[in-house]
């Protein structure tokens, strides 16, 4: 018997990104017994790019692709979107993948098998990142330690992850990303409550994706803006999910300690460059991105959204 499987992308803007995405798709191994087809949502008021890269998709790739356009402006909009324009394909499973990144030929293959190995409904793998200039000295990557296949999980994001369709399917669970997060954690979100239903959540070591991260993304200035999105995002997820009462109890003062220390390593880092510059610059940088997640933690208890999402790297 076959089973459908189907690819959802969100893309904003990306256009020669998004392209290397689908040839990617299009390389990709098919696991026996299994159709595949692609689900594409441009997130933007006016679309821009579907109409250029769906006419090249249909002359270049064999795989079947279908395109759709998600106005409103966000990603939690795009990534359901997505989900309703998977499940109109009337799918078995369900991946997702971002714009800016080319899957590995065994990419699904690996996903798909782990699944039914380990009786799980969704497998989760790593992200191999390809950077367009190195990040600065100071910066610490945010990388996962390796895990054996089958590692069990409570969370996921989804720049590399396979899901059955009963989580989102109407007659299943009918999982939906939560659109009040637009400014980020919306996907840690959609997994922990997928965790909390009762579905078997799984790490597939050896399933790649490889993601390009732009120059621009690398610059002090972004690192700390994601710094400080993900401190806001990461309160307001609690605020709603605990209430604004306990949230409070909890960040007010972690977010003042992290500003003290955050000042302290600051002023001192920046008083040590001169004799020690590589050391000074360390602690300098550390004590700002102290102070972005302590002043983020305050933001998201207020339900302040951040920009960072607004700034599109790459293209």
């Amino acid at each position: 018997m076959t089973q459908k499987l189907v690819i959802a992308v969100c893309t904003a803007q990306r256009p020669k990104m998004l392209q290397a995405c689908l040839d990617s798709l299009d390389k990709l191994i098919r696991p026996e017994g299994t159709e595949l087809s692609v689900v594409v949502v441009e997130n933007d008021p006016v679309p821009h790019f579907v109409a250029v890269v769906a006419e090249q998709a249909q002359a270049q790739i064999s795989i079947p692709v279908f395109f759709h356009h998600e106005k409103r402006k966000g990603i939690p909009f795009a990534r359901n979107a997505a989900l309703e324009a998977a499940l109109d394909q009337d799918p078995d499973w369900v991946a997702l993948i971002d714009d800016d990144e080319r899957a590995e030929p065994d990419w699904i293959e690996k996903l798909l098998a782990a699944c039914k190995t380990h009786n799980a409904e969704v497998a989760n793998g790593p992200v191999r990142r390809i950077y367009e200039k190195p990040a600065p000295h100071w910066w610490k990557s945010q990388l996962l330690k390796p895990r054996p296949t089958g590692t069990v999980i409570t969370e996921a994001p989804t720049n590399n992850v396979l899901l059955s369709a009963r989580i989102i399917a109407p007659e299943g669970l009918g999982l939906r990303f939560d659109e009040r997060l637009t400014f980020g954690s919306e996907d840690i979100d959609f997994f922990r409550r997928t965790h909390a239903a009762g579905a078997k959540m799984i790490w597939v070591d050896d399933a790649f994706v490889e993601e390009d991260i732009p120059a621009s993304r690398v610059s002090t200035g972004r690192l700390l803006s994601r710094m400080h999105m993900a401190a806001t995002s990461g309160a307001f997820n609690i605020v709603l999910r605990e209430g604004r009462t306990k949230a409070a109890m909890h960040f007010i003062p972690k977010s003042a300690r992290r500003m003290f220390f955050g000042a302290l390593a600051t002023c001192i880092g920046f008083v040590l460059k001169p004799f020690a510059q590589k050391r000074g610059e360390k602690l300098y940088y550390y004590g700002l991105i102290r102070l972005m997640k302590g002043s983020g933690n305050l933001r998201g208890l207020f339900g302040r959204a951040h920009n960072y999402y607004d700034v599109i790297d790459g293209h």
